[in-house]
């Protein structure tokens, strides 16, 4: 997105924390004060100190906090000229106070864009609604949202649940994610573990808990006496581990786990896959979003057999580019992938053709930094609000 902004011609610094996700440990090169400052392809990096994330709730908790507060007060130290400042919202809520206290600082206009929707994300991890921990962060995601000059979303159902989390209707713009631009050649070389005799079957991304992994595992072990059906994943994450070894409990030895690999490898696992795999917890929080991962399959032009709920059912079932069921339904995918191994040739790749020409009508690059900019430069020239600082 900076990058993408930056070949655009306009100048962009970007304040982040010191890399160390998904592994939780800090990266080669970046310990001891290293690399604080850098410059990549044409984006200024500044990199705020921070406590990595590890294993475990504790080490997480002090990750977003650390990241909050440090780099709040760097946003205060850096230079005063910006147009616009944006906050990039993932989890936690607090990771746009950095954005809040630059805005505040100069009183640059605030373009947050949400990428996770707090406090719901919380629901996913065991916290209920009515506990004081969901009522805290309640008021401390309406003071960070009701702080924003503009809001931007992934979804539509976003809109819906800020408004009503705000109470009152919230005028945001639709700005779904995009896929990198690495699916125009799709090479020949196939990587190791995929048997052209087979059906392979990959899954491409984090592995983490919201991902649901084992419910690949676990329809695979059911199809392990099958000898047409392999099953990749290729990624790294917090349950990456957990999914091996309950392969090696299911004895579900037609899985291959890849491991992590740079995005400019993955076009050949994309190109050796006769589908993609997109599986998602039953959560209510994965109701509201589109996850990237769909984007990507779909850019790719290949067939999407999912276990997915809400938008990213929605846009699964109006691309019309594979086949899916209930979350967490490790029998019914299954079952789909049994279908999906019994349609033609010509089926499968009509799949693949229709999630591509889905892609290129709503979730180009281009199409999302166009709206991104005209977004900024409606901003440019005006000056942030007051009107959060009243709510405290």
């Amino acid at each position: 997105m900076c990058e993408g902004l930056a070949s655009r011609g306009h100048e962009v610094t970007v304040l982040t924390g010191l890399p160390n996700y998904p592994e939780g440990e800090i990266y080669s090169g970046y310990g001891g004060g290293s690399n604080r400052r850098q410059e990549r392809n044409g984006v200024r990096i500044v990199r705020s100190w921070l406590v990595p994330r590890k294993r475990g709730v504790a080490a997480r908790v002090a990750n977003y906090y650390s990241f909050s507060k440090a780099a709040s007060r760097l946003a205060r130290k850096l230079p005063g000229d910006f147009d616009v400042v944006v906050a990039f919202q993932t989890s936690p809520v607090m990771m746009a106070d950095p954005a809040i206290a630059y805005a505040r600082h100069v009183g640059a206009p605030l373009l947050h864009y949400v990428i996770d929707i707090w406090p719901e994300c919380l629901l996913s991890g065991g916290v209920s609604k009515d506990s004081a921990v969901y009522r805290m962060f309640a008021r401390v995601s309406r003071r960070i949202y009701g702080e924003a000059d503009r809001l931007a979303v992934t979804s539509p159902l976003f809109i819906d649940y800020l408004s009503d989390l705000l109470g009152k209707p919230v005028d945001a713009v639709r700005l779904p994610q995009y896929a990198e631009d690495i699916f125009s050649s799709m090479p020949d070389k196939r990587p190791e573990g995929y048997d052209p005799a087979k059906i392979n079957l990959t899954f491409a991304g984090n592995v983490g808990a919201a991902q649901s992994v084992k419910t690949i595992v676990e329809a695979a072990a059911l199809l392990k006496d099958d000898p047409a059906f392999a099953f990749h994943i290729v990624g790294s994450g917090s349950e990456l581990d957990a999914c091996i070894e309950l392969a090696g409990e299911l004895d579900a030895s037609n899985i291959v786990f890849h491991g992590r690999h740079p995005i400019d490898e993955m076009p050949a696992y994309y190109a050796a896959s006769d589908a993609m795999l997109a599986t998602f917890s039953a959560s209510p929080i994965l109701g509201y979003t589109l996850p990237r991962k769909v984007q990507s399959y779909l850019a790719a032009g290949k067939p999407v057999l999912g276990t997915l709920v809400g938008e990213a059912a929605r846009v699964m079932d109006e691309a019309g580019c594979g086949l899916r069921c209930d979350a967490e339904n490790a029998a019914g995918l299954a079952a789909i992938c049994r279908e999906f191994a019994g349609l033609p040739e010509g089926a499968r790749q009509a799949f693949g053709a229709a999630g591509r020409a889905y892609y290129e009508e709503h979730f180009t690059k281009q199409k999302f930094l166009d709206t991104l900019e005209g977004e900024l430069r409606k901003l440019k020239g005006t000056r942030h609000t007051d009107h959060a600082r009243s709510q405290g």
